[in-house]
């Protein structure tokens, strides 16, 4: 068989390019004739967690199956998970435009966990605080949120804990997002000696500690409220400051990156909530996340937990903060593998909440997220 020209696989490209363009237009237009229905019918939720996190690991499972029988080069799976995150994304803002609130602004990584989950297509509210952030979702000022509840290094994020305990909270745990965090040193100096303070947010300072106690012990480190915030002082002091954040704030601000990937670990992940006002359905890969007080008495904690435990319902984790309603009284933060609404979780919930002396709430059962 005759070797084909660069000229003949660049024209069977771009007659591919034109297919796929026709099949786009096709999806956004049943797309939006879904939003037309949807209204038509009084629907509540555009945006379906579920549905959404069901079409992603189907399209993941067949890309595997045919990498497995490729003897090419086949996209990645970060590459397959990105570009159909954008056009599922451009596609629901057809249904509905979306309103995100995230902590702001531009630039974070509430920012890139809400551009990722999202897609572009989103009118993405940056919020100068988290409080404000639920603040939005609760007001309808924004349809969701998306705020960090745990990183693997630091562990919870615990203002984003103590705002979901507040009394008459109305908002819902939809949907997870684990983003993958790589820091970076951003600033205009051109060499580690001539930074003398480093700014960024708590939870970066604190991923990065190693690698500053070894390249520079000698700068001060300051919190900001935001990745973002730091970046912008760098930018104001000079070749004299640094900060720790993102690699889209090098290009939004023009900074350079003076040390790349500096977090202490390589696999440092944060895991982010989506809230909004209403639950996600079943998908069967579902997690559940409860808030719960109990009597402080002997032996609470432990009948409280036997009902899982008896039904083997794997709890994935457990946060105690202080309830600051009286001293050394506790709440906890409990994941639950399971939808609240299926076996065995439903009747663990169930058996959990008629034992005296509990207060149990269940913030939302959601899709468990794909690592972005």
């Amino acid at each position: 068989m005759k070797d084909r020209t660069l000229a003949d696989l660049r024209a069977e490209i771009d007659a591919l390019d034109v297919k796929i363009l026709d099949l786009l237009e096709r999806r956004a237009e049943l797309a939006y004739r879904i939003g037309m229905h949807k209204r038509a019918h009084g629907a509540q939720a555009f945006y379906v967690p579920s549905r959404e996190a069901e079409v992603v690991r189907r399209l993941l499972a067949r890309h595997r199956k045919h990498s497995e029988r490729a003897h090419t080069p086949v996209l990645s799976d970060a590459a397959v998970h990105a570009i159909f995150r954008e056009i599922i994304g451009a596609c629901l803002s057809l249904e509905q435009p979306l309103a995100v609130a995230f902590l702001g602004p531009v630039g974070t990584f509430s920012y890139e966990a809400a551009r990722r989950h999202f897609g572009a297509g989103a009118d993405f509210v940056p919020c100068a605080t988290l409080e404000e952030v639920f603040a939005a979702v609760e007001a309808e000022r924004a349809h969701y949120g998306v705020v960090p509840v745990e990183n693997v290094l630091e562990g919870a994020v615990g203002q984003t804990l103590d705002l979901f305990a507040m009394p008459a909270r109305r908002v819902r745990v939809c949907a997870e997002i684990v983003l993958a965090v790589h820091h970076q040193l951003l600033s205009k100096a051109s060499s580690l000696a001539s930074v003398q303070r480093v700014y960024s947010h708590p939870q970066a300072l604190a991923q990065c500690r190693r690698w500053l106690d070894s390249k520079l012990a000698h700068a001060a480190r300051i919190e900001e409220a935001s990745t973002a915030a730091a970046a912008k002082r760098a930018l104001e002091e000079g070749e004299q400051a640094a900060a720790i954040g993102p690699r889209a704030l090098a290009d939004a601000l023009g900074l350079h990156i003076l040390a790349p990937n500096i977090e202490d670990q390589r696999d440092n992940r944060t895991r982010f909530f989506v809230i909004g006002r209403h639950d996600a359905a079943p998908t069967g890969r579902d997690r559940t996340t409860m808030l719960v007080s109990v009597e402080d008495r002997p032996g609470a904690l432990f009948q409280l937990l036997k009902p899982f435990a008896e039904r083997g319902v794997g709890l994935t984790r457990i946060e105690s903060r202080p309830s600051r309603r009286r001293a050394w009284e506790y709440f906890f933060f409990i994941d639950a593998e399971g939808h609240r609404e299926r076996e065995p979780l439903l009747g663990a919930l169930a058996e959990a909440e008629r034992l005296e002396g509990v207060e149990l709430r269940v913030l939302g059962s959601y899709p468990q997220g794909e690592v972005l």
